[in-house]
């Protein structure tokens, strides 16, 4: 089977995108349904698994439910729920096996080689986002996987289109932009491509300068909100401090004037 790796920036995108389950409530039957479907491909076999392996297809798809994948470590997983890391290896390569998740690997900073590894839930709505977004094949991943998944019955070409995929992708989230003129905007771009070959850069496709410019503006997006929840948590923490301090009758020092002697 092929090693398909995730780059830091696909994963921040991953991490950042809106949760498909938001509330309570979702989350709940998100996971239910990953879980039933689980519980339904393994059989009879279910029942005469370990509570802890049990709670441990539980906890992970909990995980999955808000955005369709979860990498939590196989060591957490075992000394969370009392099993051996052999056998929640063993679990989640059936997972693999039955065609209920495929695995990926994010990417080693280190040594540029394969790091933690990254499980797709087949059956959440987002996966057909994430197979777009990493650029995956699916027929690198099981056979099993791709009859359930990729199979299109004999008919029209209507019926074809209709029962190529069970799953629906989620529109991407853009910013609301008017524009009034979609060639201009095009022909910018185009423009913009062609000045950059002209000086050099390695860049040659549309599609790979597109690219660059959507992962910068990304990666500028996630960094505002990190700044703005930063600014958020420090304001918040200064306020219970004033308050505390208020209801003890503790008055807040005042700076020390700096007094220059030199000048003198």
């Amino acid at each position: 089977m092929k090693t398909v790796f995730v780059e830091t920036s696909q994963f921040n995108q991953m991490l950042s995108y809106k949760p498909y389950a938001a509330t309570k409530t979702e989350k709940k039957k998100v996971k239910y349904s990953l879980l039933e479907r689980i519980k339904d491909k393994i059989g009879d076999r279910w029942n005469l698994f370990k509570e802890g392996t049990r709670q441990t297809f539980d906890m992970i798809c909990f995980f999955g439910a808000e955005l369709g994948f979860f990498y939590a470590g196989d060591d957490y997983l075992a000394a969370r729920h009392e099993i051996s890391t052999k056998t929640i290896r063993n679990r989640f390569k059936e997972l693999e096996e039955l065609g209920q998740v495929i695995k990926v690997y994010r990417r080693a900073k280190r040594c540029n080689g394969r790091g933690k590894p990254i499980y797709l839930f087949v059956n959440h709505a987002y996966f057909n986002y994430w197979v777009e977004l990493l650029g995956l094949n699916l027929n690198d991943f099981h056979t099993d996987f791709q009859t359930e998944n990729t199979e299109i019955p004999s008919g029209s070409k209507q019926e074809s289109q209709n029962n190529l995929s069970t799953y629906s992708i989620p529109k991407k989230q853009e910013s609301n932009i008017n524009i009034s003129d979609a060639n201009k905007v095009i022909q910018y771009v185009v423009n913009r491509v062609q000045d950059t070959v002209n000086k050099g850069s390695t860049i040659k496709y549309l599609s790979s300068y597109i690219n660059r410019v959507v992962s910068s503006l990304e990666k500028q997006a996630i960094y505002a909100e990190n700044s703005r929840l930063n600014a958020k948590k420090k304001q918040l923490q200064e306020e219970l401090s004033t308050n505390a301090m208020n209801l003890l009758g503790i008055q807040k020092r005042k700076p020390v004037p700096f007094y220059n002697w030199l000048e003198q």
